[in-house]
Parts: structure tokens; sequence; C-alpha cells
């Protein structure tokens, strides 16, 4: 590789990085994750995706975002691929809603697994759940853990090669005795082929 593109290569993980890290004075939020995430390249997002020292919440909005634009996969990443682990898992404990009027959304609200998921992100999820989005807390909202789970399986299914025949030409050989034969699919020569 030219040194060139390694420069460009090392500058575009650096900058997604910083993306999606914010150092110092700032606090990982949904506010602060949410707009970083929307604005990355798709190819940024795919290499955050490898950065195995995102948080759960930076992952988990880095997936959404990555589904939202259609991609699943990607070389060997995959959506779900640290994720699918936690579904059906209550890791978050859930309370229910202290009134009915803080549950503004339910599951058929959205259009979209995704959708569900980030609309839960931005509001207080995983941690938190007003909407009653993630009633088995597993930390993935509605339809966003099925997804998930069927990305992998589709990810990581054993695919069986096609076999197919060998392929012979009808090349004509001179035999020892200057006749000619061609050799066929089962390995003999055939004298009346060429």
């Amino acid at each position: 590789m030219s040194c060139w593109y390694l420069n460009m290569l090392r500058f575009s993980i650096l900058s997604l990085l910083g993306v999606l890290t914010l150092t110092g004075c700032a606090a990982t939020t949904p506010e602060t994750i949410g707009p970083r995430v929307d604005n990355a390249s798709t190819s940024q997002l795919w290499t955050a995706h490898r950065d195995l020292s995102l948080s759960a919440l930076q992952l988990a909005y880095v997936e959404a975002e990555l589904s939202s634009r259609g991609e699943t996969r990607f070389g060997s990443s995959y959506i779900g691929q640290r994720t699918a682990s936690a579904y059906g898992k209550a890791l978050y404990s859930r309370v229910a809603p202290a009134s009915s009027s803080s549950d503004l959304k339910n599951c058929s609200d959205f259009s979209s697994s995704w959708q569900a998921q980030r609309y839960f992100l931005d509001n207080g999820g995983p941690v938190s759940d007003p909407n009653n989005l993630d009633r088995d807390g597993d930390g993935l909202a509605c339809e966003w853990g099925a997804t998930v789970r069927s990305s992998v399986r589709k990810a990581t299914a054993v695919r069986t090669p096609v076999r197919t025949r060998p392929r012979y030409t009808s090349r004509c050989y001179v035999g020892p005795r200057g006749g000619t034969y061609t050799i066929s699919a089962s390995g003999r020569k055939n004298y009346g082929g060429c």
C-alpha cells in the first residue's frame, strides 16, 4: 500500500473515533451520540462497529444507523455480532411506568424495528424505558432483537458449495500410431470423437 493510502486510512479511523468518542468535558449521552452517528459515513460506521472500545450504547446507535441504511454485513462484520447474545436476557431492570401519560409510543407506531430501536435509545434506553418498548429488559426494543438475531443467522450460516460437473473440452489428441481421439467424461479414449 502506498503511504498516501495508509495516511488517509489512519486519518479516517481517527476522525471516526473522534465522531464517536467524546473525551474530557462531555459525557456520552444519546443527545451527543445520535447526531454524530447520523453524520458519519457508512464506512466510518463499519469501522466503528469493529472497535471493541465502543460502549454498549455507542454500539447500539451504530447498529441502528447501519440498519437504517440497509447495511447488515460488511466483510466479516455484521449487525448483531456482539449484541445478539443479549436477545431475550433480562440485562436491565424494568419497572412499569408510573402513569400511562409517560407511555407515548408503542411498537406498532414504528414502521421498522430500527426506528423503534433508535427512538428507544434516544429516550433513555436501554437503562430507562419510559415507553415500555423493551419489556424483557434485554436492551433491544420491539422486534429489533429478532432483526439482530436474523442478521446473525444469515451471517453465520454454513454455506454449502454448489457442486458443478467438471468441464471437459472436446480436444483432439494424437495417439502413438497417428490416430486421433478425445477423452470422454469418464476418462476413456473416444476414437470417434474428432
